[in-house]
């Protein structure tokens, strides 16, 4: 008798899902939501009060908030081609060039060949971006900055929920990224109405700020007039800013009901995240992104949702965005690839009930492991103003200790005391810098970097995202 009831169970628990499979055997969808150049605290979720995040608020109460997040670049080209390869800057050679012929990974990739259907809605476009999606449309028809309606987050979640409810005989892939909070400085009305509504009685040099000559690039643009820029012009300007940032989540809001009216929410592993930071420092230089390698440009928000799968949380374990490829690998219950050289920042849950009710994950507390980020294509120059790079820079993440190697100086910081990064230490421990330049290189060489500027085809590449003539 006790064979038979062995054997039975067996049986059935053979019979049940496994690997990231739900109830239905059925692979989870996978939709990453990537907003160009928010800040981790641009979010209420992260601490901006009152909240302009709404909807993603309710997406990080619901599943995993990691608030140390870590992007490796201070810009778009380089940070979003290392969140989708899990490969640093200098590996992938995307705005930052590589040693030799180095292989990579895309995320699209990964999924296609574990037969999922792949799409990437977008308001940009390069050659890396685009490997392995079967479907890939660029909403902003390539008038990335031309036209302040190009960019447009309700368009781009819009067409990305049409065709992730188009076919249910395959689990998704879904990449969406967009340039809404990035161009808060278009003049966009519905920005604007924010700020407006925030500051009613300013009438500063902002009140009708908008970039407008695109024969140049929007970015030194933006730069000149931000140094210029007094507390008050600061407070409306970081008004323009939330605004976008609530137009955004807005769009995130309306593809997240349009899932669960489709049915697809329980099914599907959302993440979302940002490529980087924005600057609003003007006393100490740092304005606008790119360039530069400090903590608001580096730190951005991190939520990862998976209704009745993954255990929601708030995490303190310091993580970098090269880990969120690895991380849906692992939810998703596909093969470990190879070429990914982040972690995953989950695990399963032991026990019996996952063979009965199928997978169930958490975010553990992380082992501390050092994170380094590059620039390798701008630098900042004491006025503030940006130019092309003589060489690389990085940043390196030690729990709570960042270090800064510009090439020609260092700077160091402690983020517990100093979140900001107002004082540097770097002159009280010269000793120590010396074994953290050190380190910083070491890692980055060990894995191929290089301090060419960047070639011909990456300036092209800049001049298509609108960063150089």
């Amino acid at each position: 008798m006790m064979k038979r009831l062995v054997l039975s169970f067996i049986v059935v628990a053979v019979g049940l899902p496994l690997g990231g499979c739900g109830e239905s055997g059925q692979k989870p969808n996978v939709v990453l939501i990537v907003i160009d150049s928010l800040r981790a605290d641009g979010l209420g979720c992260y601490g901006d009060e009152p909240s302009p995040s709404p909807a993603i608020d309710r997406l990080a109460e619901e599943g995993v908030r990691f608030e140390r997040a870590v992007a490796p670049a201070s810009w778009n080209l380089p940070s979003v081609s290392s969140l989708i390869t899990s490969a640093p800057p200098w590996v992938h050679g995307q705005g930052a060039p590589a040693t030799g012929a180095t292989e990579v990974a895309t995320l699209a990739e990964t999924f296609a060949a574990a037969g999922y259907r792949t799409g990437a809605f977008t308001e940009t476009a390069w050659p890396l971006l685009q490997r392995g999606f079967e479907t890939f449309q660029n909403t902003a028809f390539g008038h990335t900055f031309g036209d302040p309606e190009a960019n447009s987050a309700d368009r781009t979640l819009e067409a990305a929920l049409e065709w992730a409810r188009e076919d249910g005989s395959k689990p998704f892939f879904l990449l969406v990224h967009t340039y809404e909070v990035h161009s808060y400085f278009l003049g966009k009305p519905r920005h604007r109405e924010r700020a407006r509504a925030e500051h009613p009685d300013y009438e500063g040099p902002f009140r009708e700020w908008a970039i407008r000559d695109f024969s140049r690039p929007a970015g030194p643009q933006v730069i000149e007039a931000l140094l210029q820029a007094d507390e008050d012009d600061l407070a409306y300007v970081r008004s323009l800013y939330r605004g976008a940032v609530a137009e955004a989540d807005a769009a995130v809001g309306r593809f997240v009901e349009g899932l669960q009216q489709g049915g697809l929410d329980e099914g599907t592993i959302l993440t979302l995240t940002s490529s980087n930071g924005e600057g609003f420092r003007p006393d100490l230089k740092r304005v606008h992104h790119g360039g530069r390698l400090h903590h608001d440009l580096l730190h951005v928000p991190l939520i990862v949702r998976w209704p009745g799968r993954l255990e929601p949380a708030v995490n303190g374990s310091l993580v970098a965005t090269l880990d969120v490829a690895p991380t849906l690998v692992e939810l998703a219950g596909l093969p470990e690839q190879p070429l990914f050289t982040g972690r995953p920042v989950v695990a399963p849950e032991g026990g019996l009930g996952s063979l009965f009710h199928g997978p169930r994950f958490h975010a553990p507390k992380l082992t501390k492991e050092p994170i380094v980020a590059e620039e390798a294509a701008f630098r900042i120059l004491p006025s503030g103003e940006r130019e092309p790079a003589t060489g690389p820079q990085y940043a390196l993440y030690l729990d709570w200790v960042t270090f800064i190697d510009s090439g020609d100086h260092t700077e160091l910081y402690d983020l517990k005391d100093d979140p900001e990064q107002e004082v540097d230490r770097s002159g009280e421990h010269v000793k120590g810098v010396k074994g953290l330049r050190k380190q910083v290189r070491r890692i980055a060489e060990s894995t191929g970097a290089d301090a060419d500027a960047p070639d011909a085809e990456q300036l092209e590449q800049l001049r298509s995202l609108g960063y150089v003539q």
